[in-house]
């Protein structure tokens, strides 16, 4: 993941998160839910991604 899309990544997260605190605090709780379903997709992603860069800098560092 480059520079580019962690930071896009960390923008639409943080705006997603925005419209889940509006959206909970206001009592419409299925906007709520479909943004915490998009929130913890977004986090599932920067796991998975973190991972991914684990094990290539692993492999990378074995070979030296």
């Amino acid at each position: 993941m480059n520079r580019r899309q962690f930071f896009t990544m960390a923008f639409f997260t943080a705006l997603q998160t925005y419209f889940f605190n509006e959206s909970f605090m206001q009592g419409r709780y299925f906007i709520a839910i479909f943004c915490a379903f998009l929130i913890l997709r977004n986090l599932q992603l920067s796991y998975v991604m973190g991972k991914l860069v684990d094990s290539i800098d692993k492999q990378f560092k074995d070979k030296k």
